[in-house]
């Protein structure tokens, strides 16, 4: 049997990971001198609230080398053969670490899928694998399905600041955006692996419309009206709950998820984040 792996930095939910089987690779935080493994059971919304507020910015890391290969090595134990989804290579060298780990195991038994995205597309890329594996598919078509589905999918942030994305050098496109925010949102996803900006609003409403609305055009693009939808914030309850709604009342929604955003990725992101993330499904 093939093992569907992800990382942390897709935010999937504990009750995601367990209805699909997915193994979740922890990527650390480091704070307080210490490097924090994201777990399941880290305290995400004390760690918006009280941690990051500090003068001094927590930081991030990919797993070691070591870290990589142990958890490739256990799961071989129990399965055939990795298809590992990670965080896109031009946000973090996750990727490459995990590509020179597999080349520790025999050739073909593990393959690193570079998403090219992260948080909830990067989650919808991995779940996509774990469907087709359970229609019995092999690796090459599960790979080759996934990326077939690739442009189903998309994800949106709306962020408060650019101040943590800016800080962490993980801005990309979005730098053009710098100087000229004042009370303006922008709405970023991922395009060719990097942080990228499609539009900028001054309120978290005009976001969810435009939002909404994006969603919308790509179902009379495309003709797909299913709907599975992630929603997470970075401590934002508030417009994380007012997406759930919209999307709830203006889609036929398969599956929605709620999450809060991964620590390592929110690090970058900041406080009062907040993101939708879906992957339109043939009829």
């Amino acid at each position: 049997m093939i093992a569907i792996l992800g990382d942390s930095t897709g935010s999937m939910p504990k009750e995601m990971a367990e209805k699909y089987n997915v193994i979740v690779v922890p990527y650390y935080v480091i704070y307080d001198d210490k490097a924090h493994r994201e777990t399941f059971d880290f305290d995400t919304l004390n760690y918006y609230k009280n941690v990051m507020p500090r003068d001094k910015i927590p930081t991030t890391s990919q797993p070691s080398l070591e870290d990589f290969s142990k958890i490739y090595k256990e799961t071989l134990e129990n399965y055939d053969s990795i298809i590992h989804f990670t965080i896109s290579s031009k946000l973090s060298r996750g990727y490459e670490t995990a590509k020179k780990a597999s080349e520790k195991f025999e050739k073909g038994k593990i393959y690193i899928y570079d998403t090219f995205t992260t948080i909830g597309k990067q989650t919808f890329l991995t779940v996509e694998a774990v469907r087709r594996r359970d229609r019995g598919e092999g690796m090459e078509k599960i790979i080759e399905g996934v990326r077939s589905e690739d442009k189903f999918m998309e994800v949106f942030g709306i962020f408060e600041t650019l101040k943590y994305l800016a800080k962490g050098g993980r801005i990309g496109r979005a730098q053009s955006l710098i100087g000229g925010l004042l009370s303006i949102k922008p709405i970023l996803g991922t395009k060719d692996g990097i942080t990228t900006p499609f539009g900028k609003v001054r309120t978290h409403i005009q976001g969810l419309n435009w939002i909404i609305e994006r969603i919308k055009k790509n179902i009379e693009l495309t003709g797909r009206k299913k709907v599975i939808a992630m929603v997470e914030d970075a401590a934002n309850e508030e417009w994380a709950d007012k997406a759930e709604e919209r999307l709830r009342s203006e889609f036929n929604i398969i599956e929605l998820w709620r999450t809060r955003m991964g620590v390592v990725i929110g690090t970058h992101i900041g406080p009062g984040a907040w993101a939708i993330s879906y992957h339109l499904l043939p009829d």
